[in-house]
């Protein structure tokens, strides 16, 4: 988890910012390439404003002698064919009716729908847009117009004059698109100031038919343009299109790189710190387990001494009970050696209880028993000390049936609880223990008057090794007796808990005695 979930986010922002990286130099990249597509445009269209100037002085015509509008035409090859239209929109020139060449006749029969739907008068707001485009401070008295016929696209360029009469000219459609090869440039796109790109321009007209192309770089028929722009009027329906190779588009390939090699640099540096808190983690643990085997094998040791000591003194007792001369000196001696044997009892069994709950080989055994009789021998055992400390005991039991519980693990819980009322309340003067069993539950609880527990801190009273105070002067503890209190109610189906108390503290115990509990995890 230390190495993974850094280096996924750290792969996860890495690939987000080099995506970002790419789409930003994609987007730089083909807004150069359109602006120069435009910068071309704008060329042409500075051809076509002069072509338009020399247009508009041809056909400044007030006077339509055939022999002279014929001598015009042969002597200008951009024209393919001049026209005039009268007031009423009839074809004045070349008439219809009169003697025709044969271009007149190819251009009467190209352009009779032309000239039949009138469509020239139509053409006015668009060339308003083109002068608009060009610059011009007012438009012209004629304009552009764009017809089909044959091989694509064929321009006209018309202007009414003051009489009222139309006079245009076709122009010849190899000759003007020759003229803007000638002017197109021919060297590929630059994409920076002191270097060429290699690349592929053309120009496309109607989306399909290529009129002109040049560059080096060869795309596959299937890709689709770099950058685009279509040419302004009235070229617009040709497009410009540039092709430059797919990995300049996809730039920042250096940034992905750069993004892969410190992924690289910091997996291992984090799996060279997740090695060092690996083996710092063990040389704890193993630590850990020598401390813990170490109090064990002590707990053991101590165990053998302690259990001869408290049987000679038992028998000490007995011995000195049947002698006729009172001995209350040895007997108050004996008393004290048997508590002590007893409280080392208790504390060594609270040690060797809580290393086997941390391997978890803690098992209930459940056997025939009478819980209030339990209490009651825990009690007497307690009473020397109790009486010592003027410490009235209350009991109210009412659990006196025979019930299936483990009386090793109930005994243990009631030492506990006792032992801490002795140990932390003796200053209350008395002690309460209650008892009664319920639907297949033994519950009972111990009350005491002594200072309580704080309400910050009671919910850390059942955690292992927390102490209300570190207060060397203050009653000891080694701050595992109540972890123990609840983990073998658990251990039995039940719990244990700090009840809420008006005065002192109240701890509540509940045991099942269906049938004995395996693990702990039952009732978690």
């Amino acid at each position: 988890m230390l190495v993974l979930i850094p280096l996924l986010l750290l792969g996860w922002g890495g690939i987000r910012l080099a995506a970002h990286e790419r789409e930003e130099v994609k987007a730089n990249i083909e807004q150069l390439l359109t602006n120069q597509l435009a910068e071309i445009d704008r060329e042409i269209q500075s051809q076509f404003s002069l072509l338009a100037d020399e247009m508009q002085v041809i056909t400044t015509i007030d006077h339509y002698d055939a022999a002279e509008l014929r001598e015009i035409v042969r002597n200008d090859p951009r024209i393919f064919q001049l026209f005039v239209i009268d007031p009423e929109d009839l074809l004045l020139y070349p008439a219809p009716a009169g003697a025709l060449t044969n271009i007149e006749r190819s251009f009467l029969l190209k352009a009779a729908d032309l000239i039949n739907d009138r469509k020239l008068q139509l053409s006015a707001p668009l060339e308003a847009q083109e002068d608009r485009l060009l610059g011009e401070k007012s438009p012209r008295t004629g304009g552009w117009h764009v017809w089909y016929w044959g091989s694509g696209m064929h321009l006209i360029y018309w202007q009414r004059r003051a009489n009222g009469h139309i006079v245009g000219v076709a122009l010849e459609r190899s000759r003007w698109v020759a003229d803007i090869i000638t002017e197109l440039p021919d060297t590929p796109i630059n994409l920076k100031s002191n270097s060429t790109t290699v690349s592929r321009t053309q120009i496309i007209e109607s989306g399909s038919n290529t009129i002109y192309k040049w560059g080096a770089f060869d795309p596959p028929p299937t890709e689709s343009p770099s950058a685009e722009h279509r040419l302004s009027a009235p070229l617009s329906a040709w497009q410009l299109q540039t092709f430059v190779p797919l990995g300049i588009l996809s730039a920042g390939q250096s940034g992905t790189q750069n993004l892969i090699a410190g992924l690289v640099l910091s997996g291992l540096a984090l799996i060279g710190l997740a090695f060092a808190i690996e083996r710092q983690y063990g040389r704890d643990m193993r630590e850990a387990t020598r401390r813990v085997s170490f109090v064990n094998q002590v707990s053991h040791e101590l165990r053998t001494p302690l259990t001869n000591i408290r049987m000679y003194a038992e028998l000490l007792a007995q011995d000195l009970e049947s002698l006729e001369e009172e001995g209350e000196q040895p007997q108050r001696r004996l008393n004290v050696i048997l508590n002590e044997c007893q409280r080392l009892t208790r504390l060594i069994g609270n040690v060797l209880t809580f290393a086997r709950q941390e391997k978890q080989t803690l098992q209930v055994c459940p056997k025939p028993v009478q819980v209030d009789e339990v209490i009651k021998q825990v009690i007497d055992s307690f009473r020397p000390s109790l009486n010592q400390k003027g410490i009235e005991v209350v009991l109210e039991l009412n659990a006196c049936e025979t019930v299936q519980v483990d009386a090793d693990m109930l005994e243990q819980i009631l030492v506990n609880l006792i032992s801490n009322v002795e140990k932390y309340a003796a200053n209350g003067k008395w002690m309460k223990i209650s008892s009664h069993n319920t639907e297949g539950i033994t519950t009972f609880s111990v009350a005491d008057h002594g200072p309580g527990i704080e309400q910050a801190q009671r919910s850390k009273v059942f955690t292992p090794f927390w102490r209300a105070s570190d207060n060397l002067n203050q009653s000891a503890g080694t701050g595992i007796g109540l972890t123990i209190v609840r983990h073998l109610s658990r251990l039995h189906g039940g719990d244990a808990i700090l009840l809420p108390s008006q005065e002192g503290a109240e701890f509540q115990v509940t045991l099942r005695h269906t049938g004995g509990m395996e693990d702990e995890d039952s009732d978690r």
